[in-house]
């Protein structure tokens, strides 16, 4: 998809001044042409990677990325087997533009670590673009046929990525932000047929990965669309260039500083129904899982905030011992945050070190600046695991220095429903299994310790200092 995003990006600036007369001529199309270049280099410009002409009621837009790519390959990186993509622009109500186009695509990358082949059997374009703000309003895009593939080269040889998708879609909608000059975006897209196998080295048996679909769903708001135009523009202005001058450093500087935060908001959903992940040992399929991602605008302060569920484990019959099967989880929950991220502080460290061209930051500046509290915090609000014969849940958050050689302390809660079905699960499975008594006993002396809340459930409050002193519902431990 990369090729489109290409040319709705490059297309999408273009029309931002193209004026909306009805009759669809020669000379329209020449005005559209020099519109549609204004943004780029001066070879680019010149070098027929755009053409415009008048058919029927509508512009053919022809984008050949062969010629795009011609100008930035070289002997270590090259793109090759692009054929010429076609977009059709017709005028439509309020002063906006219809775009459609069908192509396929079959190109391949090499690298000096890769050889990386792409190809889409067909694909349909249909959307709405908007001039006021200069981006599609609307966009789908319809897909049959995908294919990837990556074969590594030089010390990553032997490793291969073969996959598949039979049919894929994708559909955005932006809309007018309740801050002034800025969007809100919608995106859903869904693969069908999904299929993948990974070989990491020459000797080992390749890993499969297979699902019936897959939805995701991307939400962004408070988008700031002339600076983040502005920033694309001086992408594609500088694509050749393998180092940006002085003064270009400075102009990227300022051009990166008013697009941040980026966005108010960002938050994606990823559902895959029916997977499965096999490797020589055998098979382990998973009804369904859900992941989740949000975080706050590149600020100061911001939140990152992740969660994976999984839902019914079936494994194959020899896969795993019959004494483990009922301790098989039928629902798993991880949710994670990390607050108080300093990412703008990243970003001006980032931008310091490409004006000065200097060496790459160390991992422990990195953490600094990312943290300048001194301290990392990495909250779980929720951890659970459900089977037949038990129900844990695990909340709190694990504080580390960004001080080398420092210490972590630890704030959690612990909630365990049945517990005593749970230790004689255990007790039975130790019958077939001797070691799984001394998980018993570690059990039977746990509960000792524990408390009872009205639902029912036992209660573990568990606080571990810098200096490893442990305290269990108040009761002081030996440190470990």
């Amino acid at each position: 998809m990369r090729s489109r995003i290409i040319a709705a990006a490059v297309f999408s600036m273009g029309l931002a001044g193209a004026s909306q007369a009805a009759d669809i001529t020669e000379q329209g199309a020449r005005e559209l042409h020099d519109i549609l270049t204004h943004s780029l280099s001066h070879d680019l410009a010149h070098s027929d990677f755009v053409t415009v002409k008048p058919t029927g009621d509508q512009y053919e837009i022809t984008y050949d990325l062969a010629k795009f790519f011609d100008k930035i390959n070289s002997s270590g990186f090259s793109v090759t087997g692009f054929k010429p993509l076609t977009l059709f622009a017709q005028p439509v109500e309020q002063e906006k533009w219809h775009l459609t186009g069908d192509n396929s695509l079959d190109i391949a990358v090499h690298s000096p670590t890769s050889d990386i082949g792409y190809s889409i059997a067909s694909s349909s374009f249909d959307g709405i673009f908007d001039p006021a703000i200069e981006m599609m309003r609307s966009m789908g895009i319809k897909s049959s046929g995908v294919k990837f593939s990556s074969a590594g080269s030089g010390p990553k040889s032997g490793r291969k990525i073969d996959a598949t998708i039979d049919s894929a879609s994708f559909a955005h909608r932006i809309t007018d932000s309740s801050e002034a000059g800025k969007v809100d975006l919608q995106l859903q897209g869904t693969l069908q047929g999904l299929s993948e196998q990974v070989t990491v080295r020459p000797d080992a048996s390749p890993i499969t990965f297979r699902a019936d679909s897959v939805d995701t769903n991307v939400t962004a708001t408070s988008l700031p669309v002339k600076e983040l135009r502005e920033l694309i523009r001086f992408f594609v202005q500088h694509v050749k260039a393998k180092q940006l001058s002085q003064s270009g450093s400075e102009k990227f500087e300022q051009l990166v500083h008013r697009a941040l935060p980026v966005f108010g908001s960002l938050g994606k959903t990823v559902t895959l129904n029916n997977a499965s992940l096999g490797t020589d040992k055998g098979k382990v399929g998973i009804k369904r899982i859900d992941y989740s991602f949000k975080m706050d605008g590149l600020t100061k302060a911001s939140n990152v905030n992740l969660e994976l569920r999984a839902e019914q484990f079936t494994p194959d019959a020899d896969l795993v011992p019959a004494a483990y099967s009922a301790f098989l989880p039928s629902a798993l929950d991880v949710q994670l945050g990390v607050p108080n991220i300093n990412f703008a502080g990243l970003i001006d460290t980032a931008l310091d070190s490409i004006a000065a061209r200097a060496t790459p930051v160390s991992g422990e500046a990195l953490k600094r600046t990312m943290f300048p509290s001194g301290y990392g915090t990495l909250e779980f609000p929720k951890i659970s695991a459900v089977s037949g014969v038990y129900d844990v849940e695990v909340s709190g958050e694990l504080k580390g220095s960004t001080k080398p050689h420092s210490g972590l302390s630890l704030q959690a809660t612990i909630l365990a429903r049945d517990f005593d079905k749970t230790v004689a699960a255990i007790q039975e499975a130790a019958k077939s299994e001797p070691r799984l008594n001394n998980v018993s006993f570690g059990l039977l002396a746990a509960k000792g310790f524990a408390k009872t809340d009205p639902d029912g459930r036992l209660r573990w409050d568990i606080t571990m200092d810098e200096d490893r002193t442990v305290t269990v519902n108040g009761q002081v431990m030996k440190k470990p």
